[in-house]
């Protein structure tokens, strides 16, 4: 008999986890708070079409994510695209792809061009340092850069990608996103979308007996005889053996405030995002990743999805999403998202206007937000990161605060999903689990 075990969140690693654990016999019971599942995978109708809220693409590295989709028989609606990075410096637009675009780019004179690129490669060949573990971005890349470039390339452009705390990360997370992501890079996607992805670990972990609940937020969690007693809102009191939680640590403890080992966690702040979807019956520059510097938006960078995702997902328009990665105590994150649209529609316009894009070509938006994207981690936050296990207790984690120094990504959730429910079997393997004593 298998054990009784709880998955808390029901996002891609979450999910991933009571996949894995009902294959191997488990009875699993995820919990999630919100009425969706999928996490930053999230959905929403659009004409009878299932439309990510969210932007997302699959890379040729992303080993694991790629293991999942073949597991679950997806493989063959995976499809591949060549994709291209465009800037917006200061309202103009520019390609920034190649050497030749670098050097054409007049914003900056040739001189900090030449060390923009040159330092920029050498970047990706050097080997991570463990100082770089404890060392400031700004600080780092301003001795590598010089403080012109600094302030006025990489921390606006570093900005758009991870928010206000960009400055302050430990140099390391950016030395490992490097390694990921370039200007010119080839980018996946599933057809039909990442609700086909999400569909089929549903399918899978009913098929296997499991069950999935959504609006049921855990209230407490406590431990008695080795097994821990989770108080719901909606489903009432549910006793596991183990629990895998997926969610935020903040969240955790104070839900599991009296569990041994919580108190240990590191007290980390979360980055939100607050995104845009923009539907259009033209494309803009077929740019997939285009950052906006000093040129006066609401928002920080551009991905126009359907440079990658074919235009008959969207069902025949183009879909151009446009984000600010902010903190859920932000001002613009409490806006409406009705406020957010019309500011940042016009922002929108105003940067297309001199490439024949106006009011008549915007055909839908949506404002979407999300408030714990990714960790901010602190200086030296490797000799902190959470292992597996809270304490002796049953209660593991599979959590975005375990994936340092490597980038938040989908890849990197599933890789510490799987980590995890290796632990939780061997436990279970060697001890045994309390309600089968």
């Amino acid at each position: 008999m298998g054990a009784h075990i709880g998955i808390l969140g029901a996002g891609i690693s979450g999910l991933a986890s009571a996949y894995w654990l009902a294959k191997r016999g488990h009875s699993v019971t995820v919990l999630e708070s919100s009425n969706m599942l999928g996490g930053l995978g999230a959905f929403f109708d659009f004409n009878g079409r299932k439309i990510d809220r969210f932007y997302h693409c699959i890379m040729p590295s992303d080993d694991h994510f790629l293991q999942l989709i073949e597991d679950l028989g997806l493989s063959e609606r995976l499809y591949w695209k060549k994709t291209l990075m465009g800037m917006i410096y200061n309202g103009n637009h520019y390609p920034f792809n190649t050497c030749v675009d670098l050097l054409r780019f007049t914003p900056f004179s040739i001189l900090q061009r030449i060390r923009l690129g040159g330092m920029s490669l050498l970047l990706r060949h050097l080997g991570n340092d463990d100082r770089l573990d404890y060392t400031p971005i700004g600080t780092w890349l301003t001795r590598l850069f010089g403080k012109s470039l600094w302030e006025r390339f990489w921390s606006p452009m570093f900005s758009a990608k991870v928010g206000d705390a960009a400055a302050r990360l430990p140099s390391l997370y950016l030395k490992t996103r490097l390694g990921r992501e370039s200007n010119v890079s080839e980018r996946g996607y599933i057809d039909g979308g990442l609700f086909g992805l999400i569909e089929a670990l549903e399918a899978n972990i009913k098929s296997l007996h499991g069950f999935l609940y959504t609006e049921c937020k855990v209230n407490d969690i406590a431990e008695k005889n080795r097994q821990l007693i989770v108080h719901t809102a909606t489903r009432g009191t549910v006793t596991f053996d183990y629990i895998v939680s997926t969610i935020p640590l903040s969240i955790l403890s104070q839900a599991a405030s009296t569990i041994d080992g919580i108190d240990r966690l590191p007290k980390l702040d979360y980055q939100g995002v607050v995104n845009m979807l923009l539907l259009l019956d033209r494309p803009l520059d077929s740019y997939y990743w285009t950052p906006c510097i000093s040129s006066g938006t609401g928002f920080d960078g551009i991905v126009e999805s359907s440079a990658l995702i074919k235009p008959s997902h969207y069902g025949g328009y183009h879909a151009a999403y446009v984000m600010r990665y902010t903190s859920r105590d932000s001002e613009l994150f409490k806006l409406s998202g009705d406020d957010i649209a019309k500011s940042w529609t016009d922002d929108f316009l105003k940067l297309y206007a001199s490439r024949g894009i106006s009011s008549v070509n915007v055909k839908a938006t949506f404002v979407f937000k999300a408030p714990f994207v990714e960790p901010v981690y602190p200086l030296g936050y490797t000799a902190i990161r959470p292992g597996p296990r809270i304490g002796q207790s049953n209660l593991f984690l599979a959590t975005t605060a375990q994936v340092y120094p490597y980038i938040t990504s989908w890849n990197s959730s599933i890789r510490v999903a799987s980590n995890t429910v290796a632990d939780v079997i061997a436990d279970i393997n060697t001890h045994g689990h309390p309600s089968a004593t």
